[in-house]
C-alpha cells in the first residue's frame, strides 16, 4: 500500500451501531479475542472508553475506527483487514493530533497486514511523540528488519533494551542482525547476554565458542568445553576446534592460532565463521600467504553462485606473496577443477607437485584431474607415484584401486591387487573392506565380495556404502528381497544423502 493519506477513509464503510455489545467482550475476554492479547487493548481501552463517553471531537468515526482496529487484531482476521484497520486508525490519529496513543496500534496492524513502510511510518511517529512503549519499539525493529533495513533494525531493538532491560527475545533479534552486517564483536557479546540469561542452553554456549575462535581463539576454549558438557552430542566437533586452536597457540603467534581455528571451523562446516578467522589472520600478519588462500576458499563457500565468480582476489594475493604456498596452489587447482578447466587445474598441480615432489596426497591430486581431464595413463601413473613415495600407506593402494574400479581400467592386473594390498595393511578400516569387495564384484566374484561388504559392516554397521554394494550381490544372485531391504536400510540410515538417492533410483529400477 502507498502513503496511508491516498487510502479512503474506511471508517466511514461501516454501519452504525455495529459497535454495540462488541468492545465490552473485547475488554473482558483480552486472549480470546486478539493475537496480541493484553499489551494492545491495554492501549485500546482509553480510546474506547473516551469513545464510549460520547465527549471525543467525531466520536461516530473514532468509534468505527476502533471497531477496525479490533476487527483487524482478531487471530482470524487477514492481512487485508489488518492493513484496513491500520489505515482506519491512523486517519483518526491525523485527525486528532491530541491521540498520540494511536499511532502504535496502527503500526502495529500495519505491520500484522504486511505493510511494512507504513508500520514504519506509524510506529516512528509515536516515537517522534513519546508514546511508543518498549513493545512497540521491538515491533519498530521488527519491520526495518523485514525491510532489509539492519542498522535502523539494530538501533530500534538497542534502544529497546535500554528501556526494558536485558530479553531473550531482543537479543536474539539483535544476534541474528548483528551476524547479518557481519558485526562480530557485537554479536558476542549478545551470546554473552544471552548465556547469562540462559545458562544450559547448550547451542547458545556453542556458538558463542564458535564466534569467539574466529576473533580470540583463546578465549573460546572454555565456553565451548561447557557447550560439549552440555550436549555430549557436540564432542566430536568441540574436540575438533579446540584440538587446532590449541596446536595453533603453540607457534605463540596470533595470526596461526586464528588460521588454525579457521580451518578446523571450515571442517565443521562453518564457512562464514572460518571466513572471518582466516580474514583476522590476514589482519594480524598481512603477508601470511595461506591465510589470504584460505580465505578466498571459504569466500567461495559463502556465493550464492560460486561457479559464476571469478578467480577470488585473496587466492592471487596469497600467491602474489608466495608463488611456492602448497595452499594458493592446491587451491587455485581446485577453483579451475571445480569449473571443469582440467587445462588450468593442471598447470597449478604440476608446479606444486614440482615444488613438493615427496608429498603423495599432491599425486593422488594430479592423478584425478588427469583422469578426470581423459588422461587415464597419466593419471594411473600418479596414482602408482604415491604409492612409491608411501608404500605402506593402505590409503594411497585404496585410492589406487578406486580409481581403477571408477574407471574400469587394469582392475586385474592392477587394481585388484591394489585392493587386497591395502586389505592386508589394514584390515580394521571398513572402506579397505569395501573397496577389495568392489574389485571382486567387478570381477564377478559375487560370493567373496559379499563376504568383504559383510565384514565391512561388522565393523561399522551403518556404512551406507557397503549396504548398497551389498544390495547389488543380493540382485544379482536373485534374493530381491534381500536387496530391497539394503538399500531401504540405506535410506532410512542417511535420509537425504547422495548415498540414500542412490538406493531410492536402485530400488526403483528393480521394482517398477
Amino acid at each position: 500500500m502507498g502513503a496511508y493519506n491516498a487510502l479512503p477513509d474506511y471508517s466511514q464503510s461501516n454501519r452504525r451501531g455495529q459497535l454495540d455489545f462488541v468492545i465490552p467482550w473485547a475488554i473482558i475476554h483480552p486472549v480470546k479475542r486478539f493475537t496480541n492479547a493484553w499489551v494492545l487493548v491495554r492501549l485500546l481501552i482509553p480510546l474506547i472508553l473516551l469513545a464510549l463517553s460520547g465527549i471525543a471531537p467525531r466520536p461516530h468515526a473514532l468509534t468505527q475506527a476502533l471497531h477496525q482496529a479490533l476487527l483487524g487484531l482478531q487471530a482470524t482476521s487477514s492481512p487485508q483487514v489488518a492493513a484496513r484497520s491500520a489505515y482506519a486508525l491512523a486517519q483518526q490519529a491525523e485527525q486528532l493530533p491530541w491521540r498520540t496513543d494511536l499511532w502504535e496500534p496502527a503500526g502495529h496492524l500495519a505491520l500484522k497486514g504486511g505493510d511494512l513502510q507504513a508500520a514504519i511510518q506509524f510506529l516512528e511517529r509515536a516515537a517522534a511523540q513519546n508514546s511508543l512503549s518498549p513493545a512497540g519499539q521491538v515491533m519498530l525493529g521488527d519491520a526495518y528488519a523485514a525491510s532489509g533495513e539492519q542498522p535502523a533494525a539494530i538501533q530500534a531493538w538497542e534502544a529497546a533494551l535500554k528501556v526494558q532491560g536485558s530479553s531473550v527475545e531482543v537479543l536474539t533479534r539483535l544476534l541474528k542482525s548483528h551476524r547479518a552486517v557481519g558485526d562480530y564483536p557485537a554479536a558476542i557479546a549478545d551470546l554473552k547476554a544471552l548465556t547469562t540469561l540462559q545458562p544450559t542452553d547448550s547451542a547458545l554456549r556453542y556458538q558463542l565458542g564458535l564466534l569467539l575462535a574466529s576473533q580470540q581463539p583463546e578465549t573460546a576454549l572454555a565456553h565451548l568445553a561447557q557447550a560439549a558438557e552440555l550436549n555430549p552430542s557436540l564432542d566430536e566437533q568441540v574436540n575438533k576446534l579446540v584440538e587446532a586452536i590449541r596446536t595453533g597457540s603453540l607457534a605463540g603467534d596470533p595470526a596461526q592460532t586464528l588460521f588454525e581455528a579457521g580451518r578446523a571451523l571450515a571442517s565443521n562446516g562453518e564457512w562464514e565463521l572460518a571466513a572471518e578467522a582466516f580474514h583476522q589472520a590476514t589482519l594480524a600478519r598481512p603477508d601470511f600467504a595461506d591465510a589470504w588462500a584460505f580465505w578466498g576458499e571459504a569466500r567461495q563457500h559463502l556465493q550464492s553462485d560460486p561457479l559464476s565468480q571469478p578467480v577470488p582476489p585473496e587466492l592471487e594475493k596469497a600467491l602474489s606473496l608466495n608463488p611456492s604456498s602448497l595452499s594458493a596452489n592446491t587451491l587455485m587447482a581446485l577453483y579451475y577443477q571445480r569449473r571443469a578447466r582440467f587445462d588450468q587445474a593442471l598447470v597449478y598441480l604440476r608446479k606444486v607437485t614440482d615444488l613438493y615432489p615427496q608429498n603423495p596426497d599432491l599425486q593422488v591430486e594430479l592423478g584425478e584431474v588427469l583422469a578426470l581431464s581423459g588422461d587415464l595413463p597419466g593419471a594411473l601413473q600418479s596414482y602408482q607415484k604415491a604409492i612409491e613415495l608411501a608404500p605402506q600407506d593402505a590409503l594411497y593402494q585404496r585410492l589406487l584401486a578406486g580409481f581403477c574400479i571408477r574407471h574400469e581400467t587394469h582392475l586385474q592386473d592392477v587394481g585388484l591387487p591394489a585392493a587386497r594390498r591395502a586389505v592386508i595393511l589394514n584390515a580394521q578400516d571398513p572402506d579397505n573392506l569395501d573397496v577389495l569387495g568392489q574389485a571382486l564384484f567387478l570381477q564377478g566374484d559375487l560370493t567373496n565380495a559379499e563376504r568383504f561388504f559383510q565384514r565391512a559392516l561388522e565393523m561399522e554397521a551403518e556404512y551406507t556404502q557397503a549396504h548398497l554394494h551389498l544390495g547389488l550381490v543380493y540382485a544379482l544372485q536373485g534374493e530381491r528381497s534381500l536387496a530391497r531391504q539394503e538399500w531401504e536400510l540405506v535410506m532410512a540410515q542417511a535420509p537425504g544423502s547422495a548415498a540414500a538417492e542412490q538406493a531410492g533410483r536402485l530400488i526403483k529400477n528393480y521394482f517398477p
